[in-house]
Formats: structure tokens, sequence, C-alpha cells
């Protein structure tokens, strides 16, 4: 018989169940019953019938039982009836199934949470039809810093003529789209009186069309939406239905920044967009850039026009770009696009006027790779850390492996005598370890259900640290198949894992036993032994994450005392925009005024300064600059700031005066800038009255201002100038002012409703966000040090107390086995305190042993997470103290009590027992 028929009749057999039993039972009485017959035509009474054709036929239970083998069903039946066996004998024992269950759930518990993180932002692919077929490009440079999917010198964006020059150049080999980053815009819902925010994102005629997916009503985008520039959109399925009332929308108007757009399609549902960490709620054309005012996330090796739609200029890379091409069309596709990619850098090279970056943009060669898993700015950031804290997850299941399976070691020496009876009345080696993985199974499955819904909480919790935003997660951290399916393969490596070898021993005891009363004490003895191979494995791998955990927390130690450069005691900020709330370009410094009065002359405010990006906010603007007596253009970041903004901020001058209000009077462009451009480009003279531009110097430099890490303290201060937000230039609009700052006199917690309120009495138009302590900024720029510290001191807190307590049940087991032998010590003179160094001798064999096995496996592992150390060696001599010292004190704890109790052992009931 084949396999799958064999197959397919166990399945059959398994589902009807009942019907094959009544088969069965039909069957064998009808041959009993001729049997019975025969008899009697041969003269028997129905009586002796009856008992001959049973004792003719033999066994009913045994010929259904060779039946139901025939069928495959026997070792089913055995199984079930060893779950359920051990589901009985483990509820009655109810504490050590209490400590067994807490044990792995905390393991595996641990396990999920981890793993639901590095699935949702590593592994996860995006819920898209042939999503092998997708492909991303980035322009590859020798120079600029880690990017979305990561690697150094990668430029995810590109202008809006390149993306058309490319999609020529791919013409019928496949399809080319181009989406922006999601932004936050001021919208007006159909039927809606006040107005709300929503999350949208501009993309191409083709973004539904090469994604592969159809809208689920209405229609998608199209080629004469974009030729039209008709104001059309389509919005997502959870916004529909959560925004919307999920009534009849297609054809309604959605008002986005003041232009009228009409609803065509509702996207299908699951779909939230490219982007797996940032949901989009509508779909915009590309051709809307202007109209609707989208200057986010852009770059330029050039002057950026103001006044010019982005759909003209080349100078300007804002789209991220996704092609969708065939296995075999590939090669030469690619071909195509890089050859079209090279004419577009040298045509944009001509119009650079810094040399080196004319330079730099002509060494740009276009890359390409797999676009399954979708664009993600946590998977840059977060990637590595997920992965050194799933190594580290790993090893603390493990010590709870050898933790439960020292537990069922115990029990197994306990039940030789029971396992003894079990082999002499014939029961199989291959039977016995079956009863003992059904109770690890049992064990494991209780486990798992309690460390699933302990790692569902825990992994919301952290997510919710990583995203740096408390409410409703993205779609891509909800558990999934994919996350019940790696809990049942945990949950089952766990009962294999810790299962095995206890029933493996006990089922070798229990046949020792069986041959020879005097093998039960030598099988003990052995099961002991393998304990204490496995807390000294328990001790080695928890010094490995204590290890680890003291290096990552030494270095979140490091990064808090980093000194910013300004003053974030009572600092709050919030973040506005004005454009999208309609106020013109020339508008702005009156806003920034009145802003400044209005907070002002709240109780409590100290002072208030309005600038273009605020400090470790995720904003930044560089562009290049002519430094007088400096031949080479130079690149500086740069940023736009009202009077008396450093005294608001903390930043110290260190020479020269802040702007104040004759720099608005007489017209004379100045700037600030600080210690960093001083002391690279002024090392040997003032730097002040010196000039800077950026098409000639003719901007004068009238004070210095000390060195701040204004965009993250990941970063070393960057070359920075600082300029009047009334003196605008040309690579920069002048209306873009972004940020507020507030300098508070008491505690923040007191003004903020009133600063709030004062904001919106003065400008009841203006959109606002949340009021933001400055130390909340760093505490999210330190989010990915912060969450990875926290978790990996968890997990060496907990590998640590698993492995003392490992190490306590191993002692205290080795008391009790050894009870005569004490108390014949102590009868003999032993006094208490050599009975306790015996004990404790033990125990520091164990713990120097693990020490030691732990320490070379630290040494090895440190060096791997040398990129996510700062200020700290891979081999730091405080994290190996920190280790010993830890190490010291849990062993110590542990081994106390089980060494007084052999103390408290009376020689009398001692020798009484023997």
């Amino acid at each position: 018989m084949r396999w799958w028929t064999r197959l397919a009749v166990v399945v059959r057999s398994t589902v009807f169940r009942r019907r094959l039993e009544r088969e069965l039972d039909d069957e064998l009485k009808f041959h009993l019953e001729q049997e019975r017959a025969a008899l009697s035509a041969r003269g028997l009474r129905p009586e002796e019938a009856r008992a001959a054709a049973l004792r003719a036929f033999g066994s009913v239970a045994a010929v259904k039982d060779d039946c139901r083998s025939s069928l495959g069903l026997r070792l089913l039946d055995e199984t079930l009836h060893d779950l359920r066996y051990a589901a009985r004998t483990l509820a009655g024992k109810p504490a050590f199934t209490f400590v067994a269950v807490s044990t792995l759930a905390l393991g595996i518990g641990a396990t999920m949470a981890i793993f639901t993180l590095l699935d949702a932002v590593v592994l996860k692919p995006l819920p898209l039809p042939a999503a092998g077929e997708l492909l991303t490009f980035y322009e590859n440079g020798p120079e600029g810093p880690a990017d979305v999917t990561g690697g150094s010198g990668r430029f995810l964006r590109f202008s809006y003529p390149r993306f058309k020059r490319l999609q020529s150049a791919l013409g019928s080999s496949g399809s080319l789209a181009a989406v922006t980053r999601s932004a936050r815009f001021n919208a007006r819902l159909p039927g809606a009186a006040e107005p709300t925010f929503l999350t949208a994102q501009l993309v191409s005629d083709q973004y539904f069309a090469t994604l592969g997916v159809a809208v689920g009503r209405g229609r998608a985008l199209t080629s004469d939406d974009a030729r039209s520039g008709a104001a059309v959109a389509v919005v997502s399925d959870g916004f529909w239905k959560r925004r919307l009332g999920a009534s009849d929308v297609v054809g309604e108007l959605l008002v986005v920044n003041g232009v009228s757009t009409t609803i065509v399609g509702v996207a299908p549902p699951g779909f939230v967009g490219m982007w797996t960490d940032s949901e989009a709620d509508v779909w915009l054309p590309l051709e809307l850039q202007e109209p609707l005012r989208y200057q986010n996330n852009s770059s330029s090796y050039a002057n950026i026009d103001p006044d010019k739609s982005w759909l003209a200029q080349d100078t300007v890379a804002w789209l991220n770009l996704v092609a969708r091409v065939g296995p075999r069309d590939r090669p030469p596709a690619v071909a195509a696009l890089q050859r079209a990619n090279r004419d577009g850098v040298a045509e944009l090279a001509q119009v650079i006027q810094n040399p080196k970056s004319r330079e730099t943009m002509v060494a740009h060669t276009l890359g390409v790779e797999p676009f399954s898993h979708g664009f993600s700015g946590l998977r840059a950031r977060f990637s590595d850390a997920l992965f050194a804290l799933t190594a580290m997850v790993a090893v603390v299941l493990l010590v709870t492996c050898a933790n439960v399976a020292n537990l069922l070691l115990v029990r197994a020496a306990g039940r030789t005598r029971d396992v003894a009876i079990r082999v002499s009345l014939g029961a199989t080696t291959a039977r016995l370890v079956r009863q003992g993985l059904a109770e690890s199974l049992t064990l494991a499955a209780a486990g798992g259900a309690a460390g699933l819904a302990l790692g569902e909480w825990a992994s919301r919790g952290v997510a919710q640290e990583v995203l740096g935003r408390s409410g409703p997660l993205p779609s891509i951290f909800a558990a999934d198949a994919r996350v019940l399916a790696f809990a049942a393969g945990v949950s089952l490596a766990t009962a294999v894992a810790f299962g095995i070898a206890p029933a493996l021993r006990a089922v070798r005891a229990g046949r020792n036993a069986a041959a020879s009363g005097t093998n039960q004490q030598r099988a003990i003895g052995r099961i002991t032994r393998s304990m204490r191979t496995r807390v000294v494995a328990q001790l080695a791998l928890a010094v490995v994450v204590v290890f680890a955990a003291a290096l990552l927390g030494r270095t979140l130690i490091n990064f808090m005392r980093i000194d910013p450069g300004f003053s974030i005691d009572r600092l709050v900020s919030v973040s506005f925009d004005p454009i999208d709330s309609g106020y013109a370009a020339g508008e702005m410094p009156g806003l920034a005024r009145r802003l400044i009065e209005a907070v002002g002359s709240v109780p409590g405010v100290v002072a208030a300064s309005v600038s273009r990006c605020g400090l470790i906010a995720g904003c930044s603007s560089s562009g290049g600059y002519l430094i007088e007596g400096v031949d080479d253009p130079v690149t500086l970041y740069q940023n736009w700031v009202t009077p008396g903004y450093f005294a608001t901020v903390g930043i110290p001058l260190v020479a020269g005066r802040e702007f104040d209000d004759r720099d608005r009077q007489n017209g004379q462009q100045v700037a600030i800038i600080n210690e960093s451009i001083a002391r690279r480009w002024f090392p040997a003279v003032s730097a002040i009255g010196r000039r800077l531009g950026s098409s000639r110097p003719d901007v004068e430099i009238v004070g210095v201002v000390r060195d701040a890490r204004t965009q993250s303290l990941h970063d070393a201060p960057v070359p920075m100038a600082y300029f009047p937000v009334t003196q605008p230039t040309g690579l920069i609009r002048q209306g873009a002012l972004t940020n507020l700052d507030v300098r508070m006199s008491g505690g923040t917690g007191v003004s903020l409703g009133a600063v709030r309120d004062a904001i919106r009495r003065a400008e009841p138009r203006l959109l606002i966000g949340d009021l933001v302590p400055k130390a909340t900024h760093l505490r999210r720029d330190l989010s990915r040090e912060r969450i990875v510290a926290y978790l990996s001191l968890s997990f060496g807190a907990l590998a640590l107390l698993l492995a003392s307590l490992g190490l306590y049940g191993v002692l205290s087991y080795g008391v009790a086995q050894r009870t005569q032998e004490i108390g014949v010590r102590m009868a003999l003179g032993a006094r208490r305190g050599e009975v306790m160094r015996l004990v404790i001798g033990e125990s520091v064999r164990m713990t120097a042993a693990g020490l030691a096995l732990g320490l070379a496996g630290a040494i090895v592992c440190s060096r791997h997470l040398s990129g996510m150390l700062l200020g700290v060696a891979p081999l730091d001599p405080a994290a190996f103290a920190v280790v010993v010292l830890a190490l010291a004190a849990v062993t110590t704890l542990a081994s106390y009590i089980p060494a007084y109790r052999a103390t408290t052992v009376d020689p009398l009931v001692a020798l009484r027992s023997e």
C-alpha cells in the first residue's frame, strides 16, 4: 500500500471512528454467531456453543486491536491514552506542574515577543501577489549615511524627471511606479464640519498595477488622471470603514490641504502601502504635488526653486521607485535602466555648481535589490538589535529547557520503581519513552499557550516603544499564522529538548532497577550527574547573556551621559504646519512673532522662539556654501531661527552676538555659526566679521555658538549655520517654519495646557502637534539603545534566575539523596560548618565550571556586539566584574538554603531510616 493510500485510510478511519467501531462490532458478532450456529448444529447446547465459539475465536479486544493496528489507528489510540494519562498525572502534582509551566511560559513568552518584532520589522513579506517579481532601486554612491534598506551610500530617492526616464527605458519589460513617504495632511472628510488629519502618499498612475493590487471598490488611479492633473484619490479600506462610516464613498469629495479631491476607489482590505511601518490612509496622484504643497523628504545637490513644481525639477529627489519585472526579463530590463540612469546622472551633474558634489553625483550608479519586504525605516535602525536580542532569547530558552529537564529528571528518579514494574510487565522502551514525551508535550502545550499570551502582551508594549507612540499599532505587528506556527514549533521543539533525555534516563534507570535492585542507586547517581552537567551549562549560558546585558547597559549609560550641547531642563517644543494651514510665505515672520508673543504671556514661560528645524526632532537641512578665504565650496547644515533662539534652547554663545531687531531693520544679511565651522575654516583668526553665502560670500558672521547635537545623540555635532527667519535664501522657502520652543520656569506639566490654549487663541487655523518635553525627544532618540539594554538586562536576569533555580534544585536533590550519609557524618562528630561546606563546595565547583565556560563564550559573542557599543570595549573589565559579582550573589543565595537544610538533619532519624 502506498503511503498516501495508507494516510487516506488513517484519516478516513479517524474521522469516521464511531462508524468504524460499529462495523467492527457487527463483523465480530457475525463471525461469533456463525461459529456458535455451527457448533449448535453439531448438537451442543446454546450456552456451550457460545462458550466454545468464544474460546475458538480468542480475545475480542485483541482482535479489535489487531484490526485497528492494520488501519494505522493503534499508535493514535496509544498517543491519546498517553496524553490523557499525562494530563491526569500532572493534575495530581499541581506544584510541580505550576513551576514547570511557569518556567516554560517565561522562556517561550520572551521568545515569542522578540520573534513577533523580528518578523514584523525584518522577515514578514508584503501581502502582495508575486512579491518576488518586485524590485526597488537606489543610487549607490561613495558617501552618505545608511538609508531605509541599510548600507552606506545608498540613496533611495529619485526626481520626477529621472523617474519618467527610467519608466520609458523599462518600456514593455515591466512596470515602474513611484511613491513618496507618508505625510500628514489637513483634510475635511465628506459631511464633516471640522477639519482633521490624515496620512497620505503621492503615487504614480501605475502604482496599484505595479504592486498587483486590485481596488475593492471603484477604480485605481489611471494615466488619464496623470495627464489631466485630476484631483482624485483612493482611500484605504481601514480609513473607509473607520473614518468614513463604511458608506459608499466613491464619488464623494475629500478636501486635502485645501484641494477638493474626488474619491474614485477603495483599496482592498489589508493593503496599507509599501512602507510597512507607516500605513497610508489616502493615495493621491504625484501630479498634485504643487497644489497640495507637498515638500517633505527631499534632497538635492543644487538649489531648489521654491516657486516651481517639483515635477519639473531634476534637482529634487523625493520619490521611491518600485518595479515589477518577470525573472526572464530582469537582466535586460536592469541593464536598460542602468544605462538610462547614467545618462540622467551625467545630465544632472551639469547643473551642480559645487565641484565636489558634481564629482560625487557622476560616481553614482543604479543599484537594484528585491522588494518583497517593502520599505521600512525601522528595519535599518532595529534589525541588528533584533537579531542580537533573538540570540539572547534563544539562550534563555535553552536555559529554560535545561531547567525543566532537571525537574523531569527528579521526577524520573522518584519513579524508578514504577518504571521497573512496567518493564517487568513487558512494556517496551518505545512505549515508555512515548509516555514520557507525552508528559513533556502536555507541559509544553500549556507553557506555549501561556507564553503566547505573555509574548503578545510584551511585544505590543515593546512595539509601542519602538514606534515611540501609544495607541493602535500598524498591521505588521499583529500576530498572524506565521507567529502562531512559530509558537507551535517552539513549543514542540522545547518539548523534545527537555523531554527526550529525562524519558530515556527514566527508562534506563527502570530497566536497571528491574534487573537488579542494587543498580537503582547507581541509576540515580547517573541522573544526578546529568543534572549537574545541565546546571553547569545553564550557568555558562546565563553568563553569556549577563555579559552582553552589561555591555549594552553600559552603552545606554554612556549615551545618557552625552552632553547634547543645549539645556533640556524645562524645555518643551511643539511642531506646526503653516503651509498646510493656509498661511502664505510672506506671513511667516508675522506668524512667528505672534506665536512668541502669545506664548510669552503665559505664566511660567521664561522664553520662546521659532525655528525651521527643532532639536532632535528628525528634521535637518543642508546646502552648498562658499566661505570667505576657502577655495572650494563646502556643505553646511543650516537652520532659520528667531531672535532669542539660543537663549531659549540653552545653546551658549561663545563669541559675538545673537540675532536681534537690528537684523530685521537694516536688511544686512547675517549668520551665526557653531564652533565646528569656526575651528575648521577659521582656526587662527576670529570668525566674527567673516562672510559666507550660497552663491557668493555676502552673509556676515555675527556670532559663534557652542556645538550641539541638533539631529541625534548618535551623531557628532555637524558644521551648522543659523540664519534669521526674516532672511530667506534660495535654499529654503521662507515659509518653512515648523518648530516652536518654549522654556518654562517650573515643572513642564503645569503650563503645557495653557501654552496650547494660548497658541490656539492666537492662531486658531494653525495646525499644531503635541507639546513634547525635549527630554522626551532625547528618550525617543535613544529608543533602540534603551529597548535593547532593558530587554537584554531582563533576559540576563531571567537566565540568571532560572540557572540559580536549577542550581538550587540540584543541591536540594543531592541533600535529599545523601540524608543518611550526612546523618552518619554528624553522628561521627562532623560539625554544622563542615556539613555546610560540603554542600557549598559542590555549588562552588559547578559555579566555577559554568563561569569559566560562560566567560569563554562571552569573549566570542561580545565581538558581534561591537557595532552597538559606545565607549565600551567588547572585553570590558567592568562587565566581567558585573558578571562575576552577579553570579556569585545568586549562586550563594541558591546554595545557602540546601546547605542550611543539610545541617538540620537529625542523625538519629537518618540512622533509623537506614
